[in-house]
């Protein structure tokens, strides 16, 4: 069956009384998640969706997630996910530029009122309809006055539903790309790019390394809902659902639930390792198998610092929306380089390609092309811009890369990121790979700004450690010694942090 609701109804039926989640001290076995998503799969019936509605979703990392978004697949529904940092002007753009029907959608967390931006958009959006507001416990009243809950939805709902099957190309799931370079764009997934993508994942990894998750990936991205959230249902594994990063509650949590698999992206690890002054290593070493990272290049220090604390290294991966999640996995083998993010895995195809789609060789530089079963359906009401990505069945990425000759993939950054300063190229994730590796800097970021003589310029923006100081003229100084010729940037300016997007990656188009 084409749904990845038909995971939850097999592991329920075969391991009902198994946690599937651990949430704020509460455990919610894979029985108790079933009955709830057929509640609210029935409350939604109820109110006149079905087939090919468009639901949003607006969800932290908490139980009444799972219930609604398999609620909204079993269906045979569309899941519409927003991210929860948005504003209400994006949010009102994402409900109407997929015509979404009704929202389901959390109240906020810690001293965000997420409700006071998406209540209004879900007013003014004109398909919008319904709202239910999810609280932290399935079972809760909904805090927000005038707005009835999820539990409301599931009130007198019988605790059966037939799960619907899906045709090979009908879209399943929406998802917006995180906006790091301007607007975001609606990808469209299907559940057979779902399905294949979570058994290409599976493979990846022993079961004793992942059978507990925890899980502060936002299961809003593609990378939440595969690896921490699809895989885990499939698995019967137990997720740990964290709804914001919080190093002294991670750490916690590892110990107290005997955690085994923690993903995030690389600066995310090195804020845990920051505050990792109380933490019982011994307790860490014995419970935790696997770190899995990817969105940005992984730093020799931060790999070594991390390996020598808890004896395990950090398994780099790339992967993208628009390919549904994994495209190359780092696993067990030698990485050369902080860019390196392992080889292209069983199942998928990817070529390093010319401006013409012509394949290069080793240590060649171009875009990465992806053909493979989660390549996406299209940009939702973007013909043109499909037409430009989806090209004779390869996705182009929009990535630069390279393989070297052991078949080892190196990402080095975006094509519209590369800084044409007069006949130079310059990759900033090659720039930024180096910055980083100064004894000072904490984080860094390189981007391409104007200049009237070379055409670009390359400015970099830095983020230095606490306590340290440097001036401009000596990292430039340190960086030129340390880059090949016409590689340095011309331009520095210090910090106290970078703009990030939702999942982590540095908003390049807030920099300037």
């Amino acid at each position: 069956m084409l749904n990845v609701a038909a995971f939850l109804d097999a592991t329920a039926g075969r391991m009902p009384s198994a946690s599937a989640v651990v949430h704020d001290g509460r455990r919610y076995s894979y029985a108790q998640i079933l009955k709830e998503t057929n509640r609210v799969a029935n409350g939604l019936r109820a109110q006149g969706l079905g087939r090919g509605s468009r639901i949003a979703l607006a969800c932290n990392n908490r139980p009444g997630f799972l219930a609604a978004y398999y609620g909204i697949l079993k269906i045979g529904a569309v899941a519409v996910v927003l991210s929860t940092t948005l504003r209400q002007r994006d949010i009102l753009f994402q409900l109407e530029d997929s015509g979404a029907e009704a929202l389901l959608c959390f109240e906020g967390c810690g001293d965000r009122a997420y409700a006071d931006e998406a209540l209004p958009a879900a007013e003014a959006a004109p398909l919008c309809s319904k709202v239910w507001i999810i609280p932290a416990r399935t079972d809760g009243a909904s805090a927000v006055a005038g707005y009835p809950a999820l539990a409301d939805l599931m009130a007198g709902q019988p605790d059966r539903c037939a799960t619907q099957s899906y045709a090979a190309d009908e879209t399943a799931v929406i998802l917006y790309t995180s906006g790091s370079t301007g607007r975001p764009k609606g990808v469209e997934l299907t559940q057979s790019n779902l399905t294949a993508m979570v058994r290409i994942n599976r493979a990846l990894a022993a079961p004793e390394a992942t059978a507990v998750r925890l899980v502060s990936t936002p299961l809003f991205h593609v990378m939440g809902q595969i690896c921490g959230l699809n895989l885990a249902v499939l698995n019967g594994e137990t997720m740990v659902l964290v709804e914001r990063f919080d190093p002294g509650l991670i750490w916690g949590l590892i110990v107290e639930e005997a955690v085994t698999y923690f993903v995030h992206m690389p600066i995310y690890y090195r804020y845990l390792l920051d505050r990792a002054d109380a933490v019982n290593t011994a307790a860490v070493r014995r419970t935790l198998r696997l770190c899995a990272t990817g969105g940005a290049p992984l730093q020799d220090d931060l790999l070594a610092a991390f390996r020598a604390r808890f004896g395990l290294a950090l398994v780099p991966g790339y992967g993208l929306t628009e390919a549904t999640s994994i495209v190359a996995w780092g696993g067990d083998m030698a990485l050369p380089r902080a860019t390196t993010v392992g080889k292209v895995v069983p199942g998928v195809e990817a070529i390093v390609a010319d401006a013409a789609g012509r394949a290069l060789g080793p240590e060649e530089h171009g875009e990465i092309l992806v053909r493979g079963p989660g390549v996406m359906k299209g940009y939702l009401n973007m013909p043109d811009t499909t037409h430009a990505r989806l090209k004779d069945g390869w996705l182009h990425s929009g990535d630069i890369g390279r393989f070297d000759g052991f078949g080892r993939l190196d990402v080095l950054g975006r094509v519209d990121d590369k800084i044409l300063r007069g006949e130079e190229h310059i990759y900033p994730a090659e720039v930024e790979t180096v910055l980083k590796g100064h004894p000072a800097v904490c984080d860094a970021a390189v981007v391409g700004v104007p200049d009237a003589i070379l055409g670009q310029e390359a400015k970099t923006f830095v983020v230095l450690k606490e306590g340290c100081r440097l001036s401009g003229g000596d990292l430039l100084g340190w960086l030129a010694r340390a880059l090949p010729d016409g590689k340095c940037p011309g331009l520095v300016q210090f910090q106290a942090s970078l703009p990030l997007t939702p999942t982590g990656k540095v908003a390049r188009h807030l920099l300037r």
